[in-house]
């Protein structure tokens, strides 16, 4: 079964700010999440999760309900430009556009199918951008990447269900761009195969 790699490219105005969420593991139950601006560490921020793991009540989808609500929060406190360590890129960060994203990035594969609810708004407000054309492109490392496009509906949401490409040895990249008259956005997520026990 794949795991999730929460690695998200998110462009605010000019910028473009890499926010990478990840689990640390038994042996340091803490949820990751670190942005970087340039290539350099922007912020991090840390949720341990020893008390949880240590309870009865620790199971493995809750633990990655925790880490995709880490991941969204962190998200979307960069696209709002609210993120503290931004305050000195404030004025790099103006201009309009669109925002695309995925609404379900912590399930929308099950099994086999990938099923993404997508979601494009005018960047920096809650209003929608109906007919923008919303393309996905998944790279498994074969000569072409799969693609599946859908236009977005009168509240600026659209639904793309298909049966997931066959992974490569490195996994999978979803790339995810929208297109409409107030301009373009793009994210990216990654699937990456769980390891092997040992390893």
């Amino acid at each position: 079964m794949p795991v999730f790699g929460f690695n998200t490219d998110v462009k605010v105005g000019s910028l473009v700010f890499h926010v990478q969420t990840e689990d640390r593991g038994a042996n340091n139950p803490v949820l990751d999440t670190t942005i970087y601006h340039k290539g350099r560490v922007l912020a991090k921020r840390g949720t341990s999760y020893r008390d949880f793991m240590a309870s009865p009540d620790f199971n493995e989808s809750e633990l990655r309900a925790m880490l995709e609500q880490q991941h969204k929060k962190l998200l979307e406190e960069v696209r709002a430009g609210t993120l503290p360590e931004m305050a000195e890129l404030a004025e790099q960060m103006k201009g309009g556009g669109i925002a695309v994203q995925l609404l379900n990035p912590g399930s929308f594969l099950t099994g086999t199918t990938a099923t993404l609810e997508l979601a494009v708004t005018v960047r920096g407000q809650p209003k929608p951008v109906p007919k923008a054309m919303v393309r996905v492109l998944v790279n498994t490392g074969a000569s072409q990447p799969a693609k599946f496009e859908v236009d977005t509906d009168a509240q600026g949401k659209a639904t793309l269900q298909f049966a997931l490409p066959k992974l490569g040895p490195g996994g999978a990249e979803f790339v995810i761009q929208a297109m409409a008259a107030g301009g373009q956005d793009e994210i990216k997520y990654n699937l990456r195969p769980r390891p092997k026990a040992g390893t």
